[in-house]
């Protein structure tokens, strides 16, 4: 319960501070904020599932299952792949972005047909990790390098802690883990991005 109270306040924290920061840039970065602030969406409606809802029947705990998977397979991959794009100067537009959505939904499905959701969660957090080392690589900003690098472990230990550690890690504390590492994201992102001149 504590952990999914952390969570949900950095992920409701770290949306709203990309929300704000959005308002002040010009389009293309724009963009990525607001891109980030969806996927933190998908992150605090799976939280608040878990706080608020009792699986009581078997609807309830279906509810809870898909929030967890919108927020594992849709909102931290996009969430990522916006501060990815961000480092490497790529701008896409709404219609591109919707399209790696339903991309992202496409891969999740073929993996859990194919009955390797396991291994698909193992591989997709080996990939986000190394997308934000590469990101943090990018980085023009040493504090924006830092907390984006720091995320990237926190980030793999928070969703793959049981198939790399040997000692079991507590819920709460991967929940932690991924709170910082959420933090850490996207006060990096923000950094990052331009800075408000007095034209705007």
């Amino acid at each position: 319960m504590l952990g999914q109270g952390l969570l949900l306040a950095a992920a409701l924290g770290a949306a709203m501070l990309l929300f704000r920061h959005a308002d002040t840039q010009p389009e293309a970065p724009r963009s990525q904020l607001q891109v980030g602030c969806l996927s933190l969406v998908f992150i605090t409606l799976a939280a608040m599932g878990q706080l608020l809802l009792t699986p009581q029947n078997q609807d309830v705990a279906t509810l809870q299952r898909l929030l967890d998977n919108l927020a594992l397979y849709a909102g931290l991959p996009l969430l990522v792949t916006a501060t990815l794009a961000q480092a490497m100067g790529w701008y896409w537009s709404r219609a591109g972005w919707g399209r790696w959505l339903l991309a992202l939904f496409a891969l999740f499905e073929l993996f859990r047909r194919m009955g390797r959701g396991e291994d698909y969660t193992l591989w997709l957090s080996f990939a986000l990790a190394a997308a934000l080392l590469l990101t943090a690589w990018r980085q023009q900003r040493l504090l924006a390098r830092l907390a984006t690098a720091l995320s990237a472990p926190l980030l793999l230990v928070s969703l793959s802690a049981p198939a790399l550690m040997v000692a079991e890690l507590p819920e709460s504390a991967r929940l932690l883990a991924q709170a910082v590492s959420l933090l850490l994201l996207c006060w990096g992102l923000q950094q990052q991005t331009p800075k408000p001149t007095a034209a705007q």
